[in-house]
This record gives C-alpha cells, structure tokens and sequence, in this order.
C-alpha cells in the first residue's frame, strides 16, 4: 500500500504531456473552400502518419481549423482565435494579404506560421522573424525570366514592359536586377490602354529581340500582336485563354514561367496514393500543407515545439529540411531557396510545359 501511495505521488507530479496543437487557417467555406480542402487533406494526414511514428518527442499533434474566408479582417478574427487555442504552429493561410494579417498577430505572440501557398512579396519583406512559405514569391518568377534570357540570348536587345501594378512592377524589377546587363528599354504602360501603338513603335524602332511582359494576358497579348520575329517571355499571368485570343499566331512560341506541379516529387507518391485511397486528390495546396507539417516537426524536435522563436530560427536557417517535396531550404526571410518554376509555351492556341 505504502507503495503504491508513493507510486502515485511521484506520478501526480511529473509534468503532463500536452497535445501540440497545429492550426490550420484558410478558406473552409466560400467560393475558395476548395483549396481550404486541400490544406485540411494535406495537413491532417500529415499528422496521421507523424503521429503513427511516434509524434514530436513522444507528444502526439492535434488539429484545429479556422475559416478566413480568404479575408483580410476575417483572417485577423481566426488569428487571435487560434492564439487563445495556444497552437504551436499555424499552416497556413491561404491567401497572400490575409496570411500578411494574420501573422502579425502570431508574430507577437510567439506562433510560427508556415505558408503552404501564399506568393505576395510583402508577407516576407515586412519583417517577421516567424514567417516561412513553401510557394515561391510572384516576383522570383522575374529572376527565373532572367537567368533563361541571359543565358540563351546574350547579345539579345532586350525590353521589359509592365502595367505598373504592385506585383507586375516586382516581377519587371527583379527582372532587370538578375539581366546581367541593363536592358535597352524599361517601360511601364497604362492597363486596358485603348492603344498601344505608340508602345510598339518604341519597340520596332530600338529592334528589339526579347521582350518581358509583366502585366496582364489581354494586354500582353494585344501588344504581341503587332511584333515581329520578337521572342516573348512572361509570369503565370499569360496562362490565360485571353492571351492567345488577343495575340493569335504572334504568341506562338512565347515562354511563361509556372510553379512547378509538387506532385511530380518523387518523394510524394506514397503520399498521392494515400490520399487517393482517401478519395481525395493531392492538387494544389495539398501536398505543400503535408510538407508544412513534416517542417514543423522536423524543427520542433530540435528546437522545442513550444519555442516558436527556435522554431522559426530552425526553418530559416538555410538549411535543407527533408519533405516530401523534396529537402526545402529557406533563406532568412522566410522565401524558400531557390524557387522552384517550370516553363509553358504557347502553341497553336494552347500551352503546355516546355521539355527540358
């Protein structure tokens, strides 16, 4: 008896072992609800299969949703509402501008917060010391522009167009800082301008060979339309039906950079299997909420799940991570290194990725 009485007090005061608590934080419901899904499917399973192999040090994850709606203000609410839930990581959100809300709030209270999708370039230029995100950022797909441009046309006469939007403006900016060499125009058009005349005329008169487009498709399209033995590159943005309704047969051929597809990882098949036995697909923000998790993990078993700090520190070491997606590394802002895009190219009115 005396035993078991002693037995009892040395158990009672040992420290409890509390579930981790992973937030997950998109648009469950709403015209976006699909990719909220997506997220949900990646992440859950995700912690299946770390909890089946042990967990964190032992200490089983546990999941808690919130719905922003891919809303700015909405976001803000979830925030403060999966803080008060003392979640140990937030997946997520899902949205560029509601992510940039939210991690604010999880900033200041010591929440790491890992976006599997999120592309804007401000949510990792504002300064948080607890942001990493998967995707890559819409102004990287510049850079990427760049390099291909420099190796292949060396000598080539090179113009970079853009609407001026925020996004399109960092895509033509990175653009040029990664040319090698400064190109021979820069010019920055009004969207939806009711002529581009002028601009072609620019364009024909400094002969040039390789032109940027950074700005919408119909207006990439429309100015495509008027050149000439000009060979044409631009962002995601020119995936649209309206580029080639514009341009016609003078789009052919022109080169435009996409994020690449995660399921062509050779790491993530046994996890596309699993999830189709689920009766689920691995599509967009699927497989990079998995592999938000398995980060998570990785770095809380080193750092400490309750230490966010360490945890983010870990994560944006530069040191490779092993996911299914493949070992990710990110740099100290929190952008994944390097980013990782694939080439389409227009043909006979469609696109489809360029071999390699």
């Amino acid at each position: 008896m005396k035993f078991s009485i002693l037995l009892f007090s040395l158990l009672s005061i040992l420290p409890a072992h509390a579930d981790i608590v992973i937030g997950v934080a998109g648009p469950m419901t709403g015209p976006s609800a699909i990719f909220g899904a997506q997220m949900l499917h990646g992440a859950q399973l995700a912690l299946d299969d770390i909890n089946a192999a042990g967990g964190i040090s032992g200490e089983r994850m546990v999941l808690q949703t919130a719905d922003d709606g891919c809303d700015n203000r909405t976001a803000e609410t979830v925030a403060q509402d999966l803080i008060s839930k003392h979640v140990a990581v937030v997946i997520g959100h899902f949205c560029s501008n509601p992510s940039l809300a939210a991690a604010k709030f999880y900033e200041t209270s010591g929440i790491p917060m890992i976006a599997p999708s999120a592309s804007l370039p401000a949510l990792t230029e504002a300064g948080l010391w607890n942001v990493v995100r998967i995707g890559a950022r819409d102004d990287a797909q510049g850079e990427f522009a760049a390099l291909r441009v420099a190796a292949e046309f060396p000598t080539g006469v090179v113009a970079v167009l853009s609407d001026g939007a925020a996004a399109h403006a960092a895509q033509a900016n990175r653009f040029t800082a990664n040319l090698g060499k400064a190109p021979a125009l820069t010019l920055t058009f009004k969207p939806d301008a009711p002529d581009f005349t002028a601009l072609v005329a620019q364009l024909k008169a400094s002969k040039i060979d390789v032109v940027y487009f950074a700005c919408e498709a119909s207006d990439a399209g429309r100015i495509a339309a008027d050149l000439e033995k000009t060979v044409l590159f631009g962002s995601d943005a020119l995936l649209s039906d309206q580029y080639w309704e514009k341009a016609g047969d003078a789009g052919e051929g022109t080169h435009v950079s996409f994020s690449a597809d995660p399921q062509t990882s050779r790491d993530a098949k046994a996890v596309i299997s699993a999830l189709k036995l689920q009766g689920f697909d691995a599509n967009g923000a699927t497989l990079p909420s998995y592999a938000a998790v398995q980060l998570f993990a990785v770095a809380a078993k080193g750092a400490g799940a309750g230490n966010g700090r360490a945890v983010a520190a870990t994560l944006r070491s530069g040191k490779p991570l092993p996911t299914i997606l493949g070992p990710l590394a990110f740099d100290a802002k929190g952008d994944v290194q390097p980013p990782r895009f694939v080439w389409y190219q227009w043909h006979n009115g469609g696109y489809a990725a360029e071999s390699n």
